[in-house]
């Protein structure tokens, strides 16, 4: 029942998710908030907002249950700012979204970097952003876009093509291909990722939904990099939010007369950390990088090893591991065993993480 108050707050029209995440932050059950009385609410959002909010709380109730109903038939998970599940980075931000939908793999990887660009996009852009996709998902790091056409749908490509992670983040339904073009990528990447949106089912994109997507996939990332972008790229208002949050901002430097990455320059002029090879990204974000001789494939890892391996970019109890894999104690301790036996994690005071 927690989950259908959360998704209603989400529905709520003048409820932002800035607002939202307030509410939930002083409300121990997403419940409460309902059963409180305007003047206990209007406090913490103002009393038009909280009248406006319990007046119409059921018909949002009828709302979220239907919305539900179509994601359980549609295979859509429903992962709310209140679960261990939801992706840590992204809950940092000043306005995450309460609700996210999820289809493919609910378990995504904490190891997050992002790669954006243009939908317009020179043979160059398209390489670079090829060259450094696929490094970092011999990495075994997760590469967040938004899977647009142009470079975008490249780097998920690239990504796909190195048996990697890849998270795609949608300005519309998950269940919406968008644009049509790319109905073979997204079902390459439901098989192998993960597909997410703050839109409930049916959303169509719109002028405003991409710019608001962008948050998510800087908001999910420890780094953002720009492998071509002309000025006007939405790919800068990514870049931008990054800063914003306090995240890296990485920029390959183009040829000045590329009109196609003209932005790139520009955010290399504010600053952004110029990218020319994958060491400049490890030195920044070393403990994205673990260093063992798997990074060299000389040890083969299963898909549930790799899976595990991605979760380990910070500690993880063994407790935390069984939940967020779904799997049994004897599983779960064979696995670590096995893993630790190859090298590749250790354990310290309980908690795994890789070496």
């Amino acid at each position: 029942m927690e989950k259908i108050y959360i998704l209603s707050l989400s529905l709520a029209e003048g409820v932002g998710n800035k607002t939202a995440k307030k509410l939930l932050e002083n409300f121990e059950k997403a419940e409460n908030i309902f059963n409180s009385s305007a003047e206990e609410l209007a406090n913490l959002i103002g009393l038009k907002k909280a009248e406006t909010l319990l007046k119409n709380k059921a018909i949002l109730f009828e709302k979220a249950h239907k919305i539900l109903d179509i994601a359980n038939k549609g295979n859509i998970s429903l992962v709310t700012l209140k679960d261990d599940l939801y992706p840590k980075n992204l809950k940092e931000i000043p306005d995450p979204p309460i609700v996210l939908y999820i289809k493919g793999n609910i378990h995504i990887p904490e190891n997050c970097l992002s790669i954006v660009g243009s939908r317009k996009f020179s043979s160059y852009g398209k390489s670079i952003t090829e060259k450094f996709a696929q490094e970092i998902a011999e990495e075994n790091i997760n590469v967040v876009s938004g899977m647009a056409a142009g470079i975008d749908s490249i780097a998920h490509w690239s990504v796909l093509k190195k048996q990697g992670f890849t998270t795609a983040v949608l300005g519309n339904g998950v269940d919406i291909i968008f644009p049509q073009e790319n109905k073979k990528l997204y079902y390459e990447i439901l098989e192998k990722g993960a597909i997410i949106s703050e839109y409930p089912p049916g959303t169509k994109p719109t002028k405003y939904t991409f710019p608001q997507r962008n948050r998510i996939i800087a908001g999910l990332s420890y780094g953002t990099i720009i492998t071509e972008a002309s000025k006007k790229s939405g790919a800068l208002i990514t870049a931008k939010l990054a800063n914003d949050y306090g995240r890296l901002v990485f920029s390959v430097p183009a040829n000045i007369n590329n009109p196609y990455a003209e932005g790139n320059n520009f955010l290399l002029k504010e600053g952004a950390i110029p990218l020319t090879s994958l060491e400049d990204i490890k030195e920044n974000l070393s403990f994205l990088f673990h260093k063992t001789s798997s990074q060299e494939k000389n040890i083969e890892l299963s898909d549930i090893e790799k899976k595990i391996l991605n979760f380990l970019v910070e500690p993880r109890h063994i407790d935390t591991l069984i939940q967020e894999l779904n799997m049994s104690f004897d599983e779960i301790s064979l696995l670590l065993f096995n893993m630790e036996a190859k090298g590749i994690i250790e354990e310290q005071s309980g908690f795994y993480i890789r070496k």
